[in-house]
Formats: C-alpha cells, sequence, structure tokens
C-alpha cells in the first residue's frame, strides 16, 4: 500500500512549498521590522495571511477543476480562462475583504498595518492571479492538444485495423471460393440472380475498400452496405439467415462507425448454426439515440476461436469519440449489441 504522504505533498504542494514563503515576504512588506521583533508579534501577523492563504488556494484549485471538466475541449481554451481569471479574482477579492476586515477591526491582529501596502499588496495579487492562470492555461491547451492528437492517431489505427480484418475477412480463400461456387451455379440456374450477386458483390468491396476515407459513416450508408452484403449471405444460405431492419428516416442522417454492421452481422454468423430448420435473425432495431443490433443464439457444436477483438474494436473506437452507450447483452435468448448513434 502507497504512503498517503506522498499523494498529499502532490496535490497540496502549493499551499506547503509556495505560499509560506509568500507570506514571510509579505508580512515583512507588511509590517517592516516589527514582523520578527518578536514571536508573538510574529504570529499575530502571520496568521491572518495564513488562513488567507490556504483558503485562496483551496478555493482557486476547486474552481479550476470545475473549469476543466465544465470545459473539457481544447477549443475552449478561451472560456476556460476568462471563467477562471473571473473566479480566481472574485474568490480572492471576498477573502481579501475578509481580511481586511479583520485586520483593521480586530485589536488582537492590528499592529501598524499600512492601508497604502496593503492596496499594493492586493494589486500584486491580482496582476500575479492573472500572468499564472494564464501561463497555467497555456500548459493546460497544450496538454489536451497533445491528447487530441494522441486519441486521434489512435482512432484512426482502431479504424484501419477494423477495416483491415473486415475485408481480409471478405478476401480469405473460404470466402472467395463459396461466393464462386453460388456464382457459378447461379449462372446456369437463374442468370438473372447472378447478375444480381456480381451487383452486391461488387458493392460490398466497393464500400469495403472506400470505408479507410472515414471514420464514420451514415447509418443509411452501413444500411445499404450490409443490405448487399447479407443479400450474398442470403444467396448462400437461402432461408437459413433472415435480416430485419427498423430504422426511422430521422436516423439514416446520424453515423456509425464505419464497418460496424458488418462486424457484428459477421460475428453473428461465424458463431450460429444457419439452416432453414432454424433460420439464424438478425434484427436492426432502432430505439432512441441507439440503433440495436441483435440475433437468437443458436451456438454451434463446434465454437469457432474468439478473443472478440471486433467487439473490443468498436468498444474502444466509441471511447476514443468521447460516445457513451456502447454496450453488449446475452441473455440466453438473444445476443445484443448497443450501438450509439451519433
Amino acid at each position: 500500500m502507497k504512503h498517503p504522504l506522498p499523494a498529499f505533498i502532490k496535490n497540496n504542494w502549493v499551499e506547503l512549498l509556495i505560499v509560506p514563503p509568500v507570506l514571510l515576504g509579505v508580512g515583512y512588506f507588511m509590517y517592516g521590522d516589527s514582523y520578527f521583533s518578536s514571536w508573538g508579534n510574529f504570529w499575530r501577523m502571520t496568521l491572518p495571511w495564513v488562513i488567507f492563504g490556504i483558503m485562496a488556494s483551496s478555493a482557486c484549485r476547486w474552481w479550476r477543476q470545475v473549469m476543466l471538466n465544465r470545459f473539457e475541449k481544447t477549443d475552449d481554451w478561451w472560456k476556460r480562462l476568462i471563467f477562471s481569471i473571473l473566479g480566481y479574482l472574485t474568490f480572492h477579492f471576498i477573502l481579501i475583504s475578509a481580511l481586511y476586515f479583520l485586520l483593521i477591526k480586530s485589536p488582537l491582529f492590528e499592529i501598524g498595518l499600512s492601508q497604502d501596502r496593503f492596496y499594493i499588496v492586493v494589486i500584486v495579487n491580482f496582476s500575479t492571479l492573472i500572468i499564472i492562470t494564464t501561463f497555467y492555461e497555456g500548459i493546460t491547451f497544450f496538454e489536451k492538444w497533445k491528447e487530441a492528437i494522441t486519441e486521434a492517431e489512435e482512432l484512426e489505427k482502431l479504424t484501419l485495423e477494423s477495416q483491415f480484418r473486415s475485408l481480409q475477412s471478405q478476401l480469405n480463400p473460404h470466402f472467395l471460393f463459396n461466393s464462386f461456387n453460388v456464382l457459378s451455379s447461379l449462372i446456369s440456374e437463374s442468370p438473372r440472380r447472378a447478375e444480381d450477386f456480381v451487383d452486391n458483390l461488387s458493392n460490398v468491396y466497393r464500400y469495403l475498400l472506400r470505408s479507410n476515407e472515414h471514420e464514420l459513416a451514415t447509418v443509411g450508408e452501413e444500411l445499404r452496405f450490409i443490405r448487399s452484403y447479407f443479400h450474398l449471405l442470403a444467396t448462400r444460405h437461402d432461408t437459413g439467415i433472415l435480416l430485419e431492419t427498423t430504422v426511422k428516416k430521422g436516423g439514416l442522417d446520424k453515423k456509425l462507425p464505419t464497418l460496424a454492421l458488418q462486424v457484428l452481422v459477421e460475428n453473428a454468423v461465424k458463431h450460429n448454426e444457419i439452416s432453414p430448420e432454424k433460420p439464424l435473425k438478425i434484427e436492426l432495431l432502432e430505439s432512441g439515440s441507439v440503433l440495436l443490433v441483435r440475433n437468437n443464439i443458436q451456438r454451434k457444436a463446434t465454437r469457432p476461436q474468439s478473443n472478440q477483438v471486433g467487439l473490443e474494436n468498436l468498444r474502444q473506437r466509441y471511447e476514443l469519440l468521447g460516445v457513451e452507450g456502447f454496450g453488449v447483452k446475452e441473455d440466453g435468448k438473444f445476443f445484443s449489441v448497443s450501438l450509439p448513434m451519433i
């Protein structure tokens, strides 16, 4: 177990390392040689300023955290800067007014207080606040800028990995062999269906090859792609696989991570039995701001190896996009994945 002292020092280094020497300098500036003339004078002159320093530092730290939580985006730097300065100056004005009243009205602390020097301290305090706040905001902006670049690079990496796996899965020998077998039989049996099959196969590969251009695609684009992809599956499995989509017109312009639907449909086909007697039904259902993708569970007798890379990739892509709501649920009857629409 880590000792709490280092964490305490880290969280309160301003009060421990910066405030004490500053207060000593302020005390000597305010009271002159009488400040160090006796221990009694020293403590009576220092105590009010110590209280002020601790309260002011704590209030400013709290306000800074509020601003960081309120204005999280890199482009919000100017809002953080303006509202931080206004908040700090307000806190200091209130505390300095209380301190001044205490020093003037209380006989315990009033020991040769120079009002002119007090006002000088206030002006220096306010000026220092503005300079330090601007400096800290510069550091914060730089850190958030680096985080944004890192997250963008990570998101691009995950997107490319997803696209590569999707393309790889479609280019594997089994898929091509099955597709050509289906096409070969269709050419002689039903030339019209063979033509439709080729058109949809072309649509699938065209979308896969173009998918690396964007991290997000509209729901409408994803649905058009998945219908072409599903046409290939349905041609091969006939009535053994079903697709049902329930998406309102207003939801078509919302966005999803590119190839998200293909990952989930492929996952359902990979892990479940498909037959006319036990059809696999895949449903795409709009529910509020979420697109629910679910299928009935009918596990294959011999389960294929799975490390859930596709699902984890989708989860990480949503995290990097800063979108909450992605979820996976299995209740024994249905396997469901919630895709927040952006």
